[in-house]
């Protein structure tokens, strides 16, 4: 009577662990664990109605009907083994999928990365050449406006020479 109790608390506390679990494949309905918790709902029932039996001589429960009881428990045990095992290979299942994801998003970031580096050379790159073509050209300013200069400088000069010498003429020759 001792291991059936303990049997019933053992089985009433898987039972009560593996329904509180929420997987997102648990929704498929043709999937492995809908079917063997199918299976298992099926069982209970047997091992319910194998409680109500009552087939001995003063209306208690026969050896028979012990023995069909314990087998039912044993094969909800053993169907509750079953389900945690397809349990386990679903969440194995999943964190292999997460761990590729996790990687595929590692090896992503890393090409971003990679990208961003090559980005903020290039950058620097086109900053430089930038500033070269700056330089450039303000040279070319300033040579485009060297000849101007030079041609107003001759002119200044030969307008100044030109008075000088037109002052020196104009001093050297006798007055009358």
């Amino acid at each position: 009577m001792r291991l059936l109790i303990v049997f019933g608390l053992l089985l009433f506390s898987i039972t009560g662990y593996s329904q509180n679990m929420r997987y997102s494949y648990v929704a498929h309905p043709d999937s492995v664990l809908n079917v063997l918790v199918g299976q298992r709902g099926t069982l209970y029932k047997k091992w319910a109605q194998d409680q109500q039996e009552r087939n001995a001589f003063f209306g208690g429960q026969s050896k028979k009907d012990l023995r069909t009881i314990i087998e039912t428990m044993e094969n909800i045990l053993a169907k509750d083994n079953e389900i945690l095992a397809e349990l386990n290979r679903m969440k194995q299942g999943e964190v292999a999928e997460l761990r590729r994801r996790n990687s595929d998003v590692a090896q992503r970031a890393n090409s971003y990365l990679g990208e961003s580096g090559a980005l903020m050379e290039e950058n620097k790159q086109l900053r430089r050449d930038l500033e070269n073509y700056r330089k450039r050209s303000k040279e070319m300013e300033e040579q485009h406006n060297l000849p101007l200069q030079i041609t107003i400088a001759l002119l200044v000069l030969s307008w100044i020479l030109f008075f000088f010498l037109r002052k020196k003429r104009t001093s050297s020759e006798p007055r009358q």
